[in-house]
């Protein structure tokens, strides 16, 4: 893990809510940049913890949307395109083209639905369920870690900050009236 100077955003006792406010964007602004960098801790993970040396190879070519396709893929088989970009967010287009990526590494198989050449089903290989199985355990301790570090704040500040996410989620920045 980064970890990022503190910078003082611990002195305000939160009697300046417009220092407050200055304060809270950089955290924001921080917090992007490690998201950034935790990408390629992401893969490292992958990679040092992957055991078969032939699929190394293929995790370090693999993009984090490859990844989150693929796991798409190993969780809601047999699925089409439009259920993953649906599921994960990702684009149709970009759901497509990671598909053929996938498809050429032999991670995945696609196979067209009897009497109906156009609908696609997808499926994981017995190569792409490996690494399935590492992204899902990266998952996992991501999960457990996540659940011990929230369970040191009390349950009206986790109700604000859910509350906050939600609303955080749901906000439109370039609409946003002043």
């Amino acid at each position: 893990m980064t970890n990022f100077p503190d910078n003082g955003t611990d002195s305000v006792l939160g009697d300046n809510k417009e220092e407050l406010i200055i304060q809270i964007k950089k955290l924001f602004s921080d917090v992007s940049t490690r998201q950034t960098l935790e990408v390629d801790e992401e893969k490292q993970w992958l990679l040092q913890n992957c055991t078969n040396s032939e699929f190394s190879g293929i995790v370090q070519e693999l993009t984090v949307i490859a990844l989150h396709v693929l796991d798409a893929i190993g969780r809601l088989q047999p699925v089409n395109s439009i259920t993953i970009a649906k599921e994960t967010g990702i684009p149709k287009g970009t759901v497509s083209k990671t598909i053929k990526k996938l498809t050429s590494k032999e991670l995945i198989m696609k196979i067209p639905l009897p009497n109906n050449k156009k609908e696609i089903n997808f499926y994981i290989t017995p190569h792409g369920k490996e690494i399935f199985d590492l992204h899902n355990a990266l998952h996992q301790q991501f999960e457990s870690a996540v659940a011990i570090f929230l369970k040191k704040y009390d349950v009206h500040e986790l109700q604000f900050l859910k509350r906050f996410l939600k609303d955080f989620m749901e906000i439109t920045w370039h609409e946003q009236k002043l």
